[in-house]
């Protein structure tokens, strides 16, 4: 889709008509939040987190979509339907459930994570209503099959949204896997039926349309780790998705096939696996230890199950990795496997960890050394399997940066779809009737959590943290009198620079050049303003001549 109509909307009350409109998760992998509305009504379809890091958001560990257009439209919400229970499906449901208070209706194994994430932000979960899998509702002008895939969680569920304008199919996220070894197969029968019945349009998971072939099931790949693990000696610690529990019951097979002993280590691992207990799963396999248990086993007896997949900073493997666990520690020749694939924008993250493993002489091996891993989404033939099942006039694809958007897009105008529209995250889609329009842009972006508190992205504020990351930070105190005569010495302090020789340098600099600074400005107005304006300056002016740096400057100027 070429044109599109940037007008802001506000609040909007859909008609006889079909809106769609990505609030988040398009053009990026997470924070999937999607808005349905016909006859009056809004029904919002996941809400989910993504997560920061470093490079980018320094400092900041959650962002949040923005809720701000459902939040003025509430009065006509209907409520939450969460495909599944990955934290980028429903992981800021807790967090900004307050400002929406509507239903949420999940299967249960994603009630029982909702009901776990509720608890811990002392949230009553009584708004949280469980359906059935392969069950089907009716929510106002909404008619909803719920139709059960299968996914690197228990429990996926693709979406059958009918109103009396036509019926779109939401996929979630999805694959074919013939043994998911946990949870429901695929229900392949309802989903055909599904598409028999006629589909305007499919709102499709896009992550690996660019990946031919099929993404390969749970069953083989526990074949393969088995192998790889009973070759292996030493202690061995495996990383994956939290949530992928078809991959933890893997692990505890591979533990009693191998001799090992297994423990979980990281509380979202735990969160995980009682859920999975409230809900019948699991239950077939030895307990897992807690992390304190496990060291004193023998090197060749244990099996470390990790969070931490995708570098991050304070999950339990890039602790382990800069020995900074209080309970794990690993040595020369144990082993780590990275039992996941790499999100993109966590390249650097991973890698840093894998280095410091590296660095200890620990042997790590990943999905280019073996066959460790399965992704949990489409590859080109079961893309090309769900369209020609589906038939659907329009394909809308999520879920995936750009050219995954693009090639998902392109896989369905060969299987015969014969419209494609890429959109922008916060635009309002007319689906139907008649050819479909944007009608402008509603509320989007992002807000961060800060300690308990949600709060906008201040874009200036990243700014400077990137800033004094990668610059440091100068702070400089100057006491003077009514007269503006300096009382005494100027307190300078520095953060961030690794040559105290070059500080030392600039201190004897500004000292020598402070007093003539106040002279020049005189009695004027505003001096307080105009001497730290000409500080700034200099500071400025010295640091990029010596180091090529423009660090964060600070001054205070104290009046007594």
């Amino acid at each position: 889709m070429n044109k599109q109509n940037n007008n802001l909307i506000e609040t909007y009350v859909p008609q006889n008509e079909i809106i769609f409109s990505p609030i988040g998760g398009v053009g990026q992998i997470g924070m999937n939040f999607y808005l349905y509305g016909t006859q009056g009504k809004w029904v919002i379809v996941d809400l989910g987190i993504t997560f920061g890091n470093a490079e980018e958001t320094p400092g900041i560990d959650i962002i949040l979509p923005n809720p701000e257009f459902v939040k003025k439209n509430k009065k006509n919400l209907l409520g939450i339907v969460i495909t599944h229970a990955h934290e980028d499906h429903i992981g800021a449901v807790g967090h900004l459930w307050p400002q929406l208070q509507c239903p949420v209706f999940a299967t249960p194994f994603a009630s029982a994570v909702l009901r776990r994430k509720l608890k811990e932000l002392k949230i009553k979960p009584k708004f949280l209503k469980t359906i059935g899998l392969d069950s089907n509702f009716k929510l106002g002008p909404f008619a909803i099959d719920v139709i059960s895939t299968t996914h690197s969680i228990p429990e996926p569920n693709a979406l059958g949204i009918n109103t009396k304008f036509g019926s779109i199919l939401h996929t979630g996220d999805w694959k074919i896997d013939p043994k998911p070894l946990v949870g429901k197969n695929f229900n392949q029968e309802k989903m055909k039926s599904f598409g028999k019945k006629g589909v305007l349009a499919i709102v499709s998971d896009s992550t690996n349309s660019n990946v031919e072939g099929h993404s390969g099931s749970e069953e083989k790949l526990r074949e393969s780790l088995i192998k790889i693990i009973k070759k292996t000696s030493n202690r061995i610690a495996i990383t994956s998705f939290s949530s992928n529990l078809a991959r933890l019951e893997t692990f505890a097979h591979i533990a009693k096939e191998s001799g090992r002993v297994a423990a979980l280590c990281g509380r979202s691992l735990w969160t995980m696996y009682k859920a999975a207990m409230d809900t019948g799963y699991l239950k077939n396999i030895k307990p897992f230890l807690d992390e304190r248990e496990i060291m004193i086993y023998p090197k060749d007896q244990v099996l470390l199950i990790c969070t931490g997949s995708q570098g991050e900073p304070r999950a339990a493997l890039s602790r382990i990795a800069s020995d900074n666990h209080q309970n794990i520690f690993l040595e020369a020749n144990d082993t780590v496997i990275f039992s996941s694939k790499v999100i993109p924008g966590n390249e650097r993250a991973i890698t840093k960890v894998q280095n410091e493993l590296k660095e200890k002489n620990i042997n790590v091996v990943t999905e280019s050394d073996e066959f460790v891993h399965v992704s949990g989404h489409p590859h080109v033939e079961e893309l090309k399997k769900m369209y020609n099942w589906i038939k659907p006039e329009i394909v809308i694809p999520v879920h995936g940066e750009y050219h995954m958007l693009k090639s998902n897009v392109e896989i369905a105008r060969k299987c015969g779809v014969k419209k494609g529209l890429i959109l922008k995250n916060g635009l309002l889609l007319k689906v139907a009737p008649g050819e479909p329009k944007v009608l402008g842009s509603i509320a989007s972006g992002r807000l961060m959590l800060d300690g308990k508190r949600i709060i906008p992205i201040n874009e200036e504020a990243i700014k400077n943290r990137k800033k004094m990351l990668y610059n440091g930070t100068i702070l400089i105190s100057l006491l003077m009198n009514k007269t503006n005569k300096l009382i005494s010495k100027p307190v300078i302090s520095s953060k961030g620079f690794f040559n105290n020789e070059n500080i030392k340098i600039y201190e004897k600099n500004l000292l020598s050049n402070i007093n003539p600074f106040i002279k020049e400005l005189g009695n004027k107005n505003f001096i307080d303003d105009l001497l730290k304006e000409k500080i700034k300056s200099f500071t400025h002016r010295f640091f990029r001549k010596a180091l090529d740096m423009k660090p964060v400057v600070q001054i205070h100027i104290i009046k007594t």
